[in-house]
């Protein structure tokens, strides 16, 4: 199953920023812009889920939304708290919610595989329609034809989900650029910085909130019985 071209637009549509807020900077606009997906996504089964034929696809899609919602509060959180190290992470779990989704799109059978996902099977270890095994690579191939900036958010955020290099470097910074000296610091949140400067990973968070919203409402229009 392939997305329809009214699905491609209406993802690219949702990814456009409110120009009306010009006042605002980049980072207060994103996450403005979040906040709307977070409220879109809420619509979308407000509007879709009473008085339907229920199955395992649609838990499955309950689920995306739980988590992806949980994601987005504890995002914002960690964005008013300057608690870059976190945020990030969240952005590729937010983006792992992204690719698990479409995964839906890309089964022979949407109802027994969400049936598996619930019964405790791993959707990297389950087969695509074609006979392909859904690794993030394959998920990440599959999407990143009508988003390209996915490999780079994937790429960019995988060292911060287990300990890396990336939190060794978070623990020290440049003290005096003259000398090279460097300083030690540890801490939750990182005070030599300002909101302005995390507006690139609001905005791919709140780019991914958004294709998620996209792609459920698409989802529930295009089957409205159980497959």
């Amino acid at each position: 199953m392939q997305w329809s071209s009214a699905t491609e637009r209406a993802i690219f549509a949702s990814m456009q920023t409110d120009d009306s807020s010009e006042q605002l900077g980049a980072a207060e606009q994103a996450l403005d812009n979040l906040r709307r997906a977070e409220r879109d996504l809420l619509d979308v089964f407000q509007h879709h889920m009473p008085n339907r034929a229920f199955g395992c696809q649609h838990l499955y899609l309950m689920g995306i939304a739980r988590r992806s919602l949980a994601q987005a509060r504890a995002f914002r959180s960690c964005i008013k708290d300057l608690n870059w190290l976190v945020a990030a992470a969240l952005l590729r779990l937010q983006l792992d919610t992204v690719l698990r989704l479409y995964a839906l799109y890309w089964v022979a059978d949407p109802e027994d595989f969400a049936a598996r996902v619930f019964a405790g099977e791993q959707v990297d270890r389950m087969k695509a329609a074609d006979g392909e095994q859904m690794s993030d690579r394959y998920l990440r191939e599959k999407i990143k034809s009508q988003n390209a900036w996915v490999d780079s958010v994937y790429k960019n955020t995988s060292g911060l989900i287990h300990f890396s290099s990336r939190h060794m470097h978070a623990a020290i910074r440049l003290k005096d650029e003259r000398t090279g000296m460097i300083e030690g610091f540890i801490g939750p949140t990182d005070p030599n910085h300002v909101i302005e400067d995390f507006a690139e990973t609001i905005e791919a968070f709140f780019h991914c909130t958004a294709i998620i919203c996209v792609a459920c409402d698409d989802w529930f229009e295009r089957f409205h019985t159980i497959q």
